[in-house]
């Protein structure tokens, strides 16, 4: 009995010492892990380092600890970083749906403002449509308005017109006496006639010296005889005479070896104070063109230069000279045109 009780007591003692050592490597191996999860999640302190492990310590024996508080610790900050994880990926999915709702946003602000900027376009079209409506409205409404004052003007003319036949017909018939004349027939005038120039402008008659003009830019010629020759084109000019100038142009041309000049063309320009006579003046026996007719010689010719705003008093002049025997010839002139001739031109007809 007392020889089989050791040996019991031996090999309980070995089982016990391998089920020690089994729970002390699962012990490790816990607390390995959460070493690990520890120190990924933990900060990093520099200054704290791990004790060195020396032989000794190694083959101590191995003590078994129970979880200490800062495990519980840990724990605790496992579960809070699961928490706050969970909480982050909630975040992360709001976030997420929150960015998905914005770019439907956006994209539906974007359509917004096309059709916004279409609808801006088309407002603008009907606007720019709806000014031009006003602005044709206005013009008809202005042309009605012209229209309407003319119509006035019509009826205003018309009554006018209305009331001088009524007076007309009151009054006892007139008998109008008509003066017949025979036109005499027409002939061109020598160079040897005397030929006298008036203008009638503006219902005044003016005497025009042409005569005495050509004179004097006949002796400015032949003075100017060496600048003229050597000249191709040379501009003059003359007076005054009697409020009356004279432009001139002559020309030169080489001939058998020759120089030849002439005038190319000439006008007459009146000065601006010139005044001349109205139709009752002139007729009468001490007016200016009386006493031009009284220096004339018996038949020459008279040449009246007229614009049409004085016919009516070429008419009346025309009546006198014939009773004093002279013949007349007519120019008319348009309206703002000057008096003007050169070798090329046409002659008087005097009737």
């Amino acid at each position: 009995m007392s020889r089989r009780k050791p040996r019991e007591e031996m090999e309980f003692g070995s089982d016990s010492f391998l089920d020690v050592v089994a729970n002390v490597v699962g012990i490790l191996i816990i607390l390995m892990v959460l070493a690990g999860i520890r120190a990924k999640t933990a900060p990093v302190n520099l200054a704290e380092e791990a004790p060195e492990v020396t032989p000794a310590a190694a083959a101590s024996p191995i003590v078994i600890a129970a979880p200490s508080v800062d495990d519980e610790v840990q724990a605790a900050r496992q579960q809070e970083l699961a928490t706050l994880q969970s909480q982050s990926d909630s975040l992360q999915q709001e976030l997420d749906r929150l960015r998905d709702a914005a770019h439907a946003d956006e994209s539906k602000l974007t359509e917004l403002q096309s059709q916004d900027a279409v609808q801006r376009n088309r407002f603008a079209a009907l606007a720019s449509n709806l000014e031009g409506e006003f602005a044709a409205l206005r013009d008809n409404q202005q042309e009605s308005e012209l229209l309407e004052a003319a119509l006035h003007a019509v009826r205003v003319r018309l009554k006018k017109r209305q009331t001088e036949v009524a007076a007309a017909e009151k009054q006892p018939n007139r008998v109008e006496k008509l003066e017949h004349r025979i036109t005499p027939v027409s002939r061109v005038i020598s160079e040897n006639e005397t030929e006298l120039h008036f203008r009638c402008l503006g219902g005044s008659v003016t005497a025009v010296p042409i005569e005495e003009l050509v004179e004097r830019m006949k002796a400015q010629m032949e003075r100017q005889r060496d600048t003229i020759l050597r000249l191709k084109r040379f501009s003059g000019s003359v007076g005054p005479v009697r409020s009356w100038n004279l432009n001139y142009v002559v020309e030169t041309q080489q001939q058998l070896g020759m120089v030849r000049a002439s005038v190319s063309k000439f006008e007459l320009l009146p000065e601006s104070d010139l005044a001349g006579e109205r139709s009752d003046a002139a007729l009468r026996p001490d007016s200016a063109f009386r006493n031009e007719l009284r220096k004339a010689e018996p038949g020459s010719t008279l040449t009246f230069w007229v614009y049409p705003d004085s016919f009516v008093l070429f008419r009346k002049l025309q009546a006198l000279a014939h009773r004093e025997g002279f013949t007349v010839a007519a120019r008319p002139l348009p309206e703002g045109t000057p008096i003007m001739g050169s070798p090329n031109g046409s002659r008087s007809a005097a009737q």
